[in-house]
């Protein structure tokens, strides 16, 4: 079972040197993710969520650095294959009934929507409010069941 500070390591390792859109580095962004998370998995999945689509890491590599079987489960949901319609993707996210792939988008797209927008990135912003139109129904009615 990983620990967050070792999936930090992973994260930090893998998005060396990496900038976003506004030139900031690109480990802001996971660790921000990882913080909205609730527990352990979402924190993990959250700092995780874009290894293997960004960098040269994969699935194989993550299980054996220690990454828990359920967390690679939802990582593979959660990395979109090249040439996937943005949409789609998050649609099969959306019928995975997987939770944490489901809570780790989520707050994925909240903080895009955040840096988006500080960004003046509208065009991002849209595609990532249509998201979040489909996810977070998911999210709400997940938490009215607990």
């Amino acid at each position: 079972m990983i620990t967050v500070e070792e999936a930090l390591r992973i994260a930090l390792e893998a998005h060396e040197g990496q900038k976003d859109l506004d030139g900031k580095p690109v480990i802001l962004h996971p660790m921000a993710v990882a913080l909205l998370g609730h527990n352990r998995e979402e924190q993990v999945a959250g700092l995780l969520h874009d290894v293997v689509e960004d960098s040269d890491w994969t699935f194989d590599d993550l299980l054996q650095r220690g990454v828990d079987a359920s967390i690679v489960d939802a990582l593979r949901l959660l990395t979109r294959d090249e040439g996937m319609n943005y949409e789609d993707y998050v649609k099969r996210i959306a019928a995975s009934d997987n939770q944490l792939a489901i809570r780790v988008k989520y707050n994925d797209l909240r903080h895009n929507l955040k840096r988006g927008r500080a960004g003046g990135h509208w065009h991002i912003v849209a595609k990532h409010e249509r998201a979040l139109a489909v996810i977070e129904p998911l999210v709400q009615a997940s938490s009215n069941e607990s």
